[in-house]
């Protein structure tokens, strides 16, 4: 074996082909990758990962492997020396495992001088070394497995004739079909279960998942079955003149057998190895819980394809390998199709009625500006996805879009919330009885009209009513979340009582209360108005729970800005923008699973929150708070807002994240424990002492949840919640108050996969458009080079030996 391993190695640098087939590969590879624009050049993709390289080594490959197997035994039956071979005291076995491990090699010493890309990628890197070696190491593996397969097949057509050329096209057509094939097959109008065993046929469906980085023992034992089927196949071929051929027919039924129960048990009991340092392609245990109550096939139609520019293939491609990730736990097989709307239809009619249906399913159309010959040109796209489930459809948004953050971080945000959007859709077409939303009436809290645009979106996934404090317990079942929103009338201790008792059985509270008074009407008037505190009633209950919200004000230099009239008295109106330091655009926390990749939120005459208390049972998060350059100022005082023109000293901003929204969870204690409840529980409830695990989210903001209601001729516009008239801008409030309401009622750990977090890894722009030509002849002809040393050292080894 070991002889005719060093024969085809020292036929290999001994021969022009063997360097000239090194070559083109190395050649084609540098050009695509490095050269060529497109989808390959790393370069142009802007992130430092080599998944341009992992993507066309399958079709490199499929010429590379036939080109350096074609003569491995093809030669040899032409030559005559076949007969030799198998006369000689060696097993057909053996011969045929010396030529694929020499062919093996071979493959691998071409792909040696690849390794250059690493370091280029590493180097480049912004800063240097900012990659993911795990990933490209596992990568490889992925490389290694491929070679494997199409070495097998490229040396079973070899062993099918005595003309390599013909064994070269051969090879290339079944290495094509087995990886392309059955994909292509599975398209067809074939039945579901069909479909899935087409497609876990082909070398594509298990080179997918281990070229991230993901080794998976059912791809593994895929790839083993693979070379170990070709490898009998060929050693039949040779013994063909031997054997009968029925015989041989029947051991080749048998193996095909063997190996179909081998992969069927592979696929009931696997591992996964997730070699990515933050283990992108790792689903959690509350997404596989999930996927298994999937009793149907599902369909994601991406509405990501066409020209993109890198960041958005980024993130198709990210969405693609997440599918990919749930069928590797899925019983029932999640297919996938790459859309783009403009070429699914024809005409401007429908366009756009195809433009309507997907706002109608939730998706939101962003600006796409590319870059072309003619200019700079701008399209709409939709970065969305619709999941097709039984008879139901839901549309879900894959790209977060914070404007005060770069486009870099907004795309790794969106791919770091793929899961749980994901999974949250599942979620949704799974399951059949809708959480329920109440908002609290009795104190003039904020009406229909100002709340619409957030119990409308609440609809899609909740149950929305009303309800007054007293009918809480008159109803069917206890409302899941209780929606307090901005009373302005003090809360009676009957009301209280029964709102504490909700929260003793489980109910979950999101208060958005202001403890300071401000009319809007004076201010819109141009006139001055007294700010001072608001007696809610509500002091004492809060501060038993562990909070307390202060009667103070907040101001921010990240505010919104407003026109200002800055034209002299008697000259027609200028307006400019001036910063409104009572609008704060407050923050998110990044610290938390509901506030984490939000946009800010858009507010008004806020108040801080403190902390209170230490009781172990209860957990307290920020969730929302002010930037690092805000102050606080004590109630009472006069706002006017001929404050612009003399505006506070940038100095005298010197407090940072003031807390303005606070989450609390576990078993809270009441407030009417040890009290006299004759007068109020008038329905005779059993009384609560302390609470079973509930949660609560309390913000000093109640105008953050109330859109704005314009009023024009008799009719009533109802504008966007968070939207502002003079930026045009819509800002983060719906989003985070659904985030904070889903998170409320989550029962099963959903929102929990929001803690996900992808480090961005970019290549550093300057180095590129700086060092671009040397790059690119680097990564040309240093494998080149490296390829012929070598050769030569070979060369110089084999002539120092014969020439003694």
């Amino acid at each position: 074996m070991y002889s005719l391993f060093r024969k085809e190695i020292t036929t290999f640098f001994g021969s022009l082909t063997g360097y000239l087939v090194a070559f083109v590969f190395l050649i084609a590879n540098g050009l695509f990758l490095w050269v060529f624009p497109g989808n390959y050049n790393l370069l142009d993709n802007g992130y430092a990962t080599l998944d341009g390289y992992f993507s066309l080594a399958p079709w490199i490959f499929l010429f590379l492997v036939p080109a350096l197997t074609m003569r491995l035994l093809a030669e040899e039956k032409r030559s005559g020396t076949l007969e030799i071979l198998v006369t000689r005291p060696i097993s057909l076995l053996q011969l045929v495992w010396a030529k694929y491990l020499a062919g093996l090699v071979l493959v691998l010493l071409c792909l040696l001088p690849t390794l250059v890309y690493f370091c280029t990628v590493y180097q480049l890197g912004n800063p240097a070394g900012n990659w993911d070696a795990g990933a490209s190491w596992g990568s490889f593996i992925g490389l290694f497995c491929l070679a494997a397969g199409y070495v097998a097949i490229g040396l079973a057509a070899s062993a099918t004739t005595d003309n390599p050329l013909l064994a070269f096209v051969l090879a290339l057509f079944v290495s094509f079909l087995t990886y392309q094939g059955f994909e292509l097959a599975a398209g067809l109008n074939f039945s579901p279960n069909i479909r899935e065993m087409l497609i876990q046929l082909g070398i594509n469906e298990h080179y997918l998942s281990v070229s991230r980085g993901v080794v998976d023992s059912r791809d593994l034992i895929y790839f083993l079955s693979l070379s170990f089927f070709f490898l009998v196949v060929t050693s039949l071929l040779l013994q063909q003149k031997q054997k009968n051929r029925n015989q041989q027919l029947k051991k080749l039924a048998i193996l095909m057998g063997g190996l179909l129960v081998l992969n069927l048990v592979a696929g009931s009991w696997f591992f996964r190895l997730d070699l990515t340092s933050e283990k992108r392609y790792s689903l959690s245990p509350v997404s596989k819980q999930l996927i298994q109550q999937l009793d149907a096939p599902i369909k994601v139609d991406i509405f990501l394809d066409g020209e993109l520019p890198p960041g958005f293939r980024k993130l198709q491609q990210a969405l693609v390998e997440k599918i990919q990730d749930i069928n590797a736990y899925a019983d029932y097989r999640v297919h996938y199709e790459l859309l783009d709307p403009y070429k699914l239809v024809s005409t401007t009619e429908e366009q756009n009625k195809l433009f309507d249906r997907l706002v109608s399913l939730g998706l939101r159309p962003t600006d796409l500006r590319l870059q072309r010959d003619e200019g700079t040109v701008t399209k709409l796209i939709f970065p969305g996805a619709v999941i097709k489930y039984k008879d139901y459809d839901i549309g879900i948004n894959l790209l977060k879009n914070n404007p005060s953050l770069s486009s870099e971080t907004n795309l790794n945000q969106s791919v770091e919330t793929l899961e749980y959007e994901l999974m949250r859709a599942f979620n949704v077409l799974l399951t059949d009885n809708k959480p329920t939303v109440a908002f609290l009436q009795g104190q003039d809290e904020l009406t229909e009209p100002e709340t619409r645009d957030m119990r409308q979106t609440l609809t899609e996934n909740f149950h929305v009513t009303d309800l007054r404090a007293e009918a809480l317990f008159q109803a069917e079942s206890l409302p899941d979340v209780l929606v307090i929103a901005d009373p302005k009338q003090a809360f009676s201790e009957q009301d209280k009582f029964y709102i504490d008792q909700y929260l003793m059985r489980g109910g979950n509270l999101l208060w958005l209360i202001d403890p300071v008074r401000v009319s809007l009407d004076s201010l819109s008037r141009g006139e001055t108005t007294l700010a001072f505190s608001r007696d809610l009633n509500l002091n004492d209950q809060l501060f038993r729970y562990g909070v307390r919200v202060n009667p103070n004000l907040v101001q921010d230099v990240e505010c919104l800005m407003i026109p200002v009239n800055t034209a002299p008295v008697g000259s027609p109106p200028k307006y400019t923008p001036a910063p409104w330091y009572y609008s704060p655009l407050l923050k998110p926390s990044q610290a938390h699973v509901l506030s984490r990749n939000l946009n800010q939120l858009k507010a008004e005459f806020v108040s801080t929150i403190d902390t209170v208390g230490k009781d172990p049972a209860i957990r307290k998060s920020v969730v929302l708070h002010t930037s690092n350059y805000s102050r606080k100022i004590q109630t009472p005082l006069e706002v006017s807002l001929q404050s612009i023109n003399q505006p506070p000293s940038q100095s005298m901003f010197n407090e940072k994240y003031l807390m303005t929204g606070v989450l609390l969870e576990g078993q809270f204690p009441s407030v009417f424990q040890n009290r006299m409840l004759t007068d109020f529980n008038t329905q005779k409830i059993e009384v609560m002492d302390r609470s079973k695990p509930a949660r609560m989210i309390v913000i000093a903001d109640g105008s953050l949840i109330a859109n704005q209601v314009s009023r024009r001729n008799g009719q009533v516009q109802i504008l966007p919640l968070g939207y502002d008239r003079y930026s045009q801008q819509t800002f983060g409030n719906k989003e985070f108050l659904v985030h904070a309401i889903s998170y409320l009622c989550d029962k099963t750990g959903l929102m929990s996969l929001r803690s996900q977090a992808f480090q961005i890894r970019l290549l550093d722009k300057v180095k590129i458009r700086e060092q671009r030509l040397f790059w690119q002849l680097f990564n040309v002809l240093i494998p080149l080079a490296l390829i012929s040393v070598l050769g030569l050292i070979f060369s110089v080894i084999r002539r120092r030996k014969y020439s003694g």
